[in-house]
């Protein structure tokens, strides 16, 4: 009995050693503090993401904010998360390796009321909307972050920074929609998978504050800045992928720094949270003035100046033969021509008459009955001479 007894002591010391070790080693592997560990607010419906949609919520909502909530409601059930491939393909990986965090940018969307310029300056006029990012964060370091600066920012505008899922509808701000968080400026709250109601976070921000947005996607955990100074964790158990969402019910101008040029926030500068590099392996184009020492060009110059070359030469070449192709005066000669040779003196007997060379300027063929040139009756065949006739006659 004390045997068995002590086998079971064993059992239990062994089993409770394993338990704290598995413990041990998701907190130091998931980076999740002991709070968000065995406190998880299971019990939080915006955790959950099952809220109960009553009508005393309904009413907190305007008409306009009831039907667009409905709406996106069907959207988002139409068009779930995995609906859409939103992982990182290989040849965006390359993409990013080549152009560093030049290849994320925010995408103009032609239905909402905004501008994008220089990738990153997003600038909105009216209504409700919000931009997103064409590549989501991420997941090859512990910690991502970018930031936002207020540029312009009236009083009666409302902005939300955060992140959401794809697709999302362009007409909400992030926050107000599932798998979605959202810190707003105008009451400094955060918004987390509902519309209904925010729970207090921070303090509002104004035109010319930076917020900052972090992301630990080993657990999930998305945590804000304010002007530098880090707040605490926003939000938990984020497993989709995300992308910065930007948005706004009002005329404002914003420019995002995905880490394109240094953060306010400290840390992220010096642990390099950034989307990406600054500058990628691609290298730039050849500056101007510097081609001497490209082979390539260097070899297109010298075949470019012996094809000039040839081409000056037979210039030259047919420019000579057509000289005196402007003289009118020839227009009417015949094609071949003929030179009659002067009769000689009578006085100079036949028999010293030497053949003449008339072979060696005529053609050897009979020439046809249409040609201009002149025919002499002292040939018996033309191109032949019959020596039995006399070549000048002795009475002209």
């Amino acid at each position: 009995m004390d045997y068995l007894n002590e086998n079971y002591a064993w059992i239990f010391i062994v089993g409770t050693v394993v338990f704290v070790s598995v413990v041990v080693i998701l907190l130091c592997f998931t980076k999740v503090t002991g709070e968000h560990f065995f406190l998880s607010t299971i019990d939080d419906p915006e955790i959950a993401g099952d809220i109960e949609e009553t009508p005393e919520l309904l009413q907190m909502l305007s008409e306009d904010g009831r039907l667009s909530y409905e709406r996106a409601k069907l959207y988002q059930a139409r068009f779930p998360p995995e609906s859409v491939r939103t992982d990182i393909t290989l040849s965006q990986y390359v993409s990013i390796q080549e152009k560093g965090v030049s290849a994320f940018e925010f995408e103009w969307d032609t239905e909402t009321n905004t501008v994008v310029s220089a990738r990153t300056e997003l600038q909105f006029f009216h209504g409700e909307c919000c931009l997103q990012t064409n590549l989501p964060l991420p997941r090859t370091q512990d910690v991502y972050y970018w930031e936002a600066k207020m540029y312009e920012l009236p009083r009666t505008t409302m902005v939300s920074v955060g992140v959401a899922t794809k697709p999302y509808p362009n007409w909400r701000l992030p926050g107000w929609n599932k798998h979605s968080v959202g810190y707003f400026s105008h009451h400094g709250g955060k918004h987390f998978n509902n519309p209904f109601f925010h729970k207090s976070y921070g303090s509002p921000f104004q035109e010319g504050d930076v917020i900052g947005v972090g992301y630990r996607h080993r657990s999930g955990t998305i945590f804000y800045t304010k002007n530098g100074r880090k707040l605490e964790d926003a939000c938990t158990g984020l497993r989709w992928n995300l992308f910065p969402t930007v948005g706004a019910n009002g005329p404002c101008q914003i420019h995002v720094n995905l880490g394109q040029r240094g953060f306010v926030f400290v840390e992220a500068n010096v642990k390099k949270w950034g989307l990406a590099p600054m500058q990628g392996t691609l290298a730039p184009p050849p500056a101007y003035g510097f081609e001497s020492g490209s082979l390539l060009l260097e070899r297109g110059g010298c075949l470019g100046h012996e094809n000039s070359q040839q081409v000056s030469r037979s210039s030259t070449i047919v420019g000579s033969l057509f000289e005196d192709d402007d003289d009118d005066s020839n227009d009417h000669a015949p094609l071949i021509q003929y030179q009659h040779r002067l009769p000689r003196s009578t006085s100079v007997p036949h028999a010293h008459l030497q053949r003449p060379a008339f072979p060696a300027m005529l053609p050897s063929h009979s020439p046809p009955a249409y040609s201009s040139l002149p025919r002499s009756h002292g040939f018996t065949h033309y191109g032949s001479v019959d020596l039995s006739s006399p070549l000048i006659s002795e009475n002209p």
